[in-house]
C-alpha cells in the first residue's frame, strides 16, 4: 500500500482531505480503551463510506468497516501469524451493507485488524489482494488464493472475466453450478489506483445482491502473507469472541499477545446479526478480560 501511504501523507500537507464520514481524521492510538474500540468498530461498522478521503483510488476497506480473522488454537505458532500452510490469509469484512450470521469453519474467536488509515504508528500495512463476495474457497487457488481453481475457468479473477459490475457478478453466480471454487474474486490490489476502488465497491453491492446465500455464507478478503514473529508492528485492533467457548480461546490470545509484545489489546464480545435486517453488536466487558491492561 506504498502509493496510498503517499497519496494520504499528500493529501495531509495539501489541507485538502476530507474523511470518512463516520470517523474522524487521524490515526488511533494503542492507548485506546476497550469502550473506545468497540465506539470504533460501532462506527466503521455503519460507515458505507465508497471510498476513503475523497481519493478514487482509496477503497474503503482502508477507512471504514471491520476486517474480522476467524482462528482456531494452534501450539505451531501464535495465533497472529499467518498459518506456515497456508498460501495467503484469509479475511472476512463486516459493515452494515455487507453482513453474514456466521464465520469459515464455524469459528467462535479471532482477531481484527485496524485499518489501513486509522492504524496506530509504527503498525505495518497489509498487503489486501483480492475480494470474494461469497467465501471463494481460496485454499486452493493460487496467487495467494486470488487466482484461478485448478481446473476451473470460470473462477479465475473477476475482471480478466469482463465481470466488472454487481449485476455482471450475479449473473456468474447465477450460472455457476456449484458455488465456492466456481466464483471469481474482484482484484483490489494497490497498483489498480481507482479500480481497486470499484472493484471493491461492485463487490460489496453484488454481495448484497445475492441475498440469503451471500448472508449464510461470509465474503472472503484475502490478504498477503505477512512474516511471522513482527511483534508489536501487526495490527491488531482486538480480539474477539462470539461465546463463551470462543472467550476461552480470546483469552490465551489476548495473554499470549501481551507476553509477546508487551502490548494489551481488549476482548471485544461480537454478535453477529442473525437476520439481515438486524445488525452486529460489538461489547467490551470487563470481567470476560484474561488481562485488565
Amino acid at each position: 500500500m506504498k502509493k496510498i501511504m503517499a497519496l494520504l501523507i499528500a493529501l495531509i500537507i495539501s489541507g485538502c482531505a476530507t474523511y470518512s464520514p463516520i470517523e474522524g481524521p487521524g490515526r488511533y492510538t494503542s492507548a485506546d480503551s476497550g469502550p473506545d474500540i468497540v465506539r470504533h468498530l460501532t462506527n466503521r461498522y455503519n460507515d458505507r463510506a465508497s471510498m476513503c478521503r475523497n481519493s478514487p483510488s482509496a477503497p474503503a476497506f482502508l477507512c471504514s468497516g471491520v476486517l474480522i480473522r476467524g482462528t482456531s488454537y494452534s501450539t505451531e505458532y501464535h495465533v497472529w501469524d499467518p498459518n506456515p500452510a497456508g498460501n495467503g490469509v484469509s479475511f472476512s469484512y463486516l459493515r452494515t451493507d455487507a453482513k453474514y450470521d456466521n464465520l469459515a469453519y464455524d469459528y467462535n474467536t479471532g482477531f481484527i485488524f485496524y485499518p489501513i488509515f486509522y492504524a496506530p504508528a509504527g503498525k505495518f500495512d497489509p498487503e489486501i489482494l483480492c475480494f470474494f463476495p461469497v467465501d471463494g474457497a481460496t485454499s486452493n487457488r493460487p496467487d495467494q488464493g486470488c487466482g484461478q481453481t485448478p481446473g476451473i475457468i470460470a473462477s479465475r479473477e473477476c475482471q480478466a472475466q469482463g465481470i466488472n459490475t454487481a449485476a455482471q457478478y450475479v449473473a456468474h453466480f447465477n450460472a455457476s453450478p456449484s458455488k465456492y471454487q466456481y466464483l471469481c474474486g474482484f482484484n483490489v490490489r494497490d497498483e489498480l489506483n481507482a479500480g481497486a476502488t470499484t472493484a471493491f465497491n461492485e463487490g460489496i453491492k453484488a454481495e448484497g445482491l445475492v441475498g440469503t446465500y451471500a448472508f449464510k455464507t461470509q465474503n472472503e478478503i484475502r490478504m498477503a502473507k505477512w512474516a511471522p514473529n513482527l511483534g508489536t508492528t501487526v495490527p491488531i485492533e482486538a480480539f474477539f469472541y462470539l461465546n463463551d467457548t470462543g472467550k476461552v480461546g480470546a483469552q490465551y490470545n489476548q495473554r499470549d499477545f501481551k507476553t509477546q509484545t508487551g502490548i494489551w489489546v481488549p476482548m471485544i464480545k461480537l454478535t453477529l446479526p442473525q437476520t439481515p435486517a438486524s445488525d452486529a453488536v460489538f461489547q467490551f466487558i470487563a470481567a470476560d478480560q484474561a488481562i485488565s491492561s
